[in-house]
């Protein structure tokens, strides 16, 4: 790994002290490369969400995400799961370095988090995660490998002085599928009580208060079924049956802003992860890919959750409301955040666009289209919300 993980000076004399805490010093550390708030106190995070494409990754994403980080330069990019998904070492190899080309190129550090489908093509997470630590800018890492899944990690993002951990982003893998939750997987509770007894000892450096922070993983939790308003029936319907509770995947329009063109697919079993959070206090809001086709944010016992819109070409997506995720963190503020789903059409309508060039791509006039389509359906959204019960 071209960038060596160490432990601040700091952090291992607290962790010295607090052996209440049962956990590894790695789950503290950051990168050389570290991560802080400039001088105007701002931190930018872009997210790249479902790319899930093989080595011969299409033009139209990459160039996506090259006109993406050169229009806002981010400070941090992450890859929100089912990133790549060739056949093969080999190939997977070759998709892992197509799909993170942009950010090398533009010299932006990276993370990522895996979905439900990187590992289907017969390699390990474990050693993907290490072909993408081969590459300048990866500050992805396994804080706890004794941790169910890969990839669990957190990244501090220090204050613009250098002096303190002024924020923290958390970064969880939701797992694949499983027989026992008869559909997709959930966050363990080893998983979780690493996330609890981290942010423990993150307080403690930062004085007995708590570490502001986002997180992120690719499955959605089952709690966005009532954060949205689904409605609940007196009978089962195995497919939307979440939390004990029956539901008709019909949303109160008030509850969210954005675009639920499909059902969450959140796990059958609640392994406690939101409870945890509202448990903690730390968490302001929850990022998520998984479902192309979504990209709504809602809250829940006041935590925001956002699902973002995909960046991939290849796989199931829509051409509405396809694009990246941007995150704002200010640090004379950091008890709120703002969040934009930036469109792929702004980009390729924006003057100098290379992306109606790329093999694939779609006409000026079908991305004006699309952009025409997309306001109409947000006016009408907006209008309909009025006559809906208030969350």
């Amino acid at each position: 790994m071209k960038l060596t993980k160490k432990v601040i000076a700091v952090i291992t004399a607290v962790l010295m002290l607090t052996s209440a805490f049962v956990m590894s010093a790695s789950a503290l550390s950051i990168s050389d490369s570290v991560l802080r708030f400039n001088e105007d106190g701002k931190f930018k995070i872009m997210m790249f969400a479902d790319s899930q494409d093989d080595e011969t990754l299409e033009a139209t994403t990459t160039q996506l995400m090259r006109e993406a980080l050169a229009a806002y330069e981010p400070d941090l990019v992450i890859f929100m799961g089912d990133n790549t998904v060739a056949g093969g070492y080999e190939k997977q190899a070759q998709a892992i370095e197509a799909v993170v080309a942009p950010c090398v190129e533009a010299g932006v550090p990276f993370t990522l988090v895996f979905g439900n489908h990187d590992q289907e093509q017969g390699v390990t997470n474990e050693v993907l995660l290490r072909e993408y630590q081969k590459y300048d800018g990866c500050l992805a890492y396994d804080a706890v490998p004794s941790l169910y899944g890969c990839g669990n990690h957190n990244l501090p993002i220090l204050a613009s002085d250098g002096i303190g951990i002024a924020f923290n982003l958390w970064f969880i893998d939701s797992g694949t599928s499983t027989a026992e939750a008869g559909g997709y997987d959930y966050v363990r509770e080893d998983q979780i009580n690493w996330y609890k007894d981290t942010a423990a000892a993150l307080k403690v450096l930062n004085g007995g208060k708590l570490v502001p922070a986002l997180s992120f993983q690719h499955i959605i939790v089952p709690e966005v079924y009532d954060a949205v308003g689904m409605m609940k029936l007196p009978f089962r319907i195995d497919e939307f049956y979440y939390n004990d509770t029956n539901y008709l995947p019909v949303p109160n329009f008030g509850a969210y802003t954005g675009y639920i063109f499909e059902p969450p697919c959140p796990s059958h079993i609640n392994g406690g992860q939101m409870a945890a959070w509202i448990e903690t206090g730390d968490v302001l809001g929850t990022f998520y890919g998984h479902d192309h086709v979504n990209d709504f944010t809602t809250t829940y016992e006041g935590i925001d959750i956002t699902t973002v819109p995909t960046v991939g070409c290849n796989s199931y997506s829509n051409d509405i409301n396809r694009g990246v995720g941007l995150i704002t963190l200010d640090e004379s503020d950091l008890t709120s955040y703002s969040y934009e789903a930036l469109r792929m059409y702004d980009f390729a309508l924006a003057e100098g666009s290379k992306i109606p060039e790329c093999e694939g791509a779609l006409s000026t006039f079908e991305y004006m289209f699309y952009k025409v389509i997309d306001q109409f359906l947000t006016a009408l959204h907006d209008m309909v919300s009025v006559f809906s019960f208030a969350k």
